[in-house]
């Protein structure tokens, strides 16, 4: 059967890139999306082992394809010769880079992408489409509704430090750069300068005990460490705060593009990546402030 067939890579806010070009192409070609999760479970130098995440999301009528890796290689080799003799039509595209590649939402009839897709341009015409399929379904827990409610409630600001595989795995760590303390205080003095003092804090990390010793404001404070294995919960506080000081994370970077409040304020590392070379779109996206 033609479709659109996405490799899913990395966590889950990558993962939700990735489903969010897949989305908008299905849409536009009117063929299935069809979710591939043989590389997730690869670990190599450049790849670690990840689980699939999306399963907490409402999506709309994707397939998911589980291979073991070695088969679904032989699958992809296959398909290319088959391409390659004018047998199959299916278009195979692998990301060349970071940067936005236009050509690749004129892309007629079934194809396969592999690669991040770290651009809102990629899917900036079925957001609505998007934020349904986003729905988190399970139910949240009781701390979690106290949590979420006392965000309502006051003028709160969602703070993200993303340590983790940027300071653990090699190449992620040669790749990224851990935001650091200086850019944690402009990004708070600004909040503060457009929200006024009178704000709390909600702290949320990969690595919550670094967190609380080392980023503390004399402000009411909140550390959500109660989320480990459930980051979805993370990401739906976060989209509820009414400023949200990214990391250079597409795991907070979905946390404000979910926010749909039409005066949310976000701020973001202007820095994405340490590797030279590489500069991200997620800091210029229309709805942010880069610092």
């Amino acid at each position: 059967m033609k479709s659109v067939t996405i490799t899913l890579l990395g966590g889950l806010g990558n993962q939700m890139f990735q489903y969010a070009i897949g989305r908008a192409l299905s849409i536009r070609l009117g063929l299935p999306l069809v979710l591939d999760l043989s590389m997730l479970r690869l670990r190599t130098d450049a790849y670690i082992a990840r689980d699939y995440e999306l399963g907490c999301f409402r999506l709309s009528g994707q397939r998911v394809r589980d291979l073991p890796v070695w088969l679904a290689r032989a699958g992809t080799n296959v398909s290319r010769w088959l391409v390659s003799q004018g047998i199959s039509s299916v278009q195979h595209i692998q990301e060349r880079g970071v940067q936005f590649q236009p050509e690749v939402l004129e892309v007629r009839g079934a194809c396969r992408l592999e690669g991040y897709w770290q651009s809102e341009c990629y899917f900036a015409p079925v957001s609505k489409q998007l934020r349904a399929d986003f729905t988190i379904l399970p139910a949240p827990d009781p701390r979690s509704v106290e949590c979420a409610a006392r965000i309502r409630d006051v003028a709160s600001v969602g703070l993200h430090v993303r340590r983790g595989d940027y300071l653990t795995h090699p190449n992620c760590a040669a790749f990224h750069s851990v935001c650091p303390k200086d850019y944690y205080d402009a990004a708070l003095q600004h909040v503060l300068e457009r929200l006024g003092p009178a704000v709390e804090l909600f702290v949320f990390s990969d690595d919550m005990e670094w967190t609380r010793e080392n980023i503390r404001y004399p402000l009411p404070t909140t550390y959500v460490d109660w989320n480990a294995t459930c980051g979805y919960e993370d990401l739906r506080l976060m989209s509820a705060c009414r400023a949200l000081i990214m990391a250079n994370s597409t795991f907070s970077w979905w946390g404000g593009w979910l926010n749909p409040r039409p005066d949310r304020l976000v701020i973001a590392p202007r820095q994405w990546f340490q590797a030279p070379g590489y500069v991200s779109e997620l800091p210029n996206s229309p709805w942010v402030i880069a610092l």
